[in-house]
């Protein structure tokens, strides 16, 4: 395996983290708590609701593909140490909230940045990350 960088893409979650309406971001409930329990069981336990579209988090096929494969249907060497494209798409996100990623965009991008390699692990760059705090954008 080649050396390379590691980059961490996540943000932290909590109930305040922006979400698509309707759906519940983060629930967290405190079941137990140092101070409500006692020793020698003293502990904190919580239990949390969250949605499987939050924050940073790779969609499997079968989110997109009727009968492509679930998360747990990739195997780890799919996802680290394979080819990284980055599809950038903030100019087009940001005139456009709704914007879809089409096939133009991989085109122009291989174009700019050569071609995406077979097995790689694309992303999608949106810029939405700029607004991540500010729900109402």
């Amino acid at each position: 395996m080649s050396c390379g960088r590691v980059c961490d893409c996540g943000w932290v979650l909590d109930e305040d983290s922006p979400m698509w309406p309707r759906y519940c971001g983060l629930r967290r409930s405190i079941l137990k708590s140092p101070d409500n329990t006692s020793p020698p069981g003293a502990r904190s336990k919580q239990s949390f609701e969250l949605n499987g579209g939050f924050g940073t988090h790779v969609d499997a096929p079968a989110h997109f593909v009727v009968g492509g494969r679930t998360i747990d249907e990739l195997r780890p060497d799919e996802l680290v140490g394979v080819p990284f494209a980055i599809v950038d798409v903030t100019a087009a996100c940001s005139r456009n909230p709704d914007y879809e990623v089409t096939r133009s965009d991989i085109e122009q991008d291989e174009i700019s940045c050569g071609p995406i390699q077979p097995g790689s692990l694309v992303a999608v760059r949106t810029g939405w990350s700029d607004k991540y705090r500010e729900a109402c954008r």
